[in-house]
């Protein structure tokens, strides 16, 4: 594996870390939105039960923790082509939903007065960063089975 495809998959995780930091904070305090997210209106909070804000905030942090590990997870050799399809499909995944929250939190902030282009920038950014981590984990090859490398060394 090249520095640049650890360079990139550790850079995602990170940025990702900061997502989860901002959810952390927004669960602790009971508030709704992100850091840099766009203006939540009071009446939002009228949909969610007493403990619910925070119980939601709870939930997205915890699927930013996972991109994180899927992201880490995707620099350790996987051999298994269905595992690896796998990995590549959750990636790309990860990708599209940041591209579309970039897309949408910058196209809405511009066109609205609601706010949200901070975040919508770190989207893009984040994006971009989970894209470069996904088509370093496709370059790199698996790694093969130690008795097929024993049986080529043999001939």
């Amino acid at each position: 594996m090249t520095t640049t495809g650890r360079w990139t998959a550790w850079a995602a995780a990170s940025w990702t870390l900061l997502y989860v930091a901002s959810k952390i904070h927004f669960a602790l305090t009971d508030r709704l939105s992100v850091t840099g997210g766009p203006h939540v209106a009071p009446e939002s909070y009228l949909k969610y039960g007493p403990g619910e804000v925070a119980r939601a905030q709870w939930a997205n942090a915890a699927s930013g923790l996972f991109v994180a590990a899927l992201v880490l997870a995707s620099l350790v050799p996987i051999r298994r082509p269905f595992l690896r399809r796998a990995m590549a499909a959750l990636l790309w995944l990860c990708t599209a939903v940041a591209a579309a929250g970039g897309i949408g939190m910058t196209g809405g902030a511009l066109l609205t007065d609601r706010g949200g282009a901070l975040f919508g920038g770190y989207c893009a950014v984040w994006a971009v960063l989970l894209c470069l981590a996904t088509l370093s984990f496709h370059r790199r090859r698996p790694v093969p089975h130690a008795a097929a490398i024993m049986e080529h060394i043999s001939r």
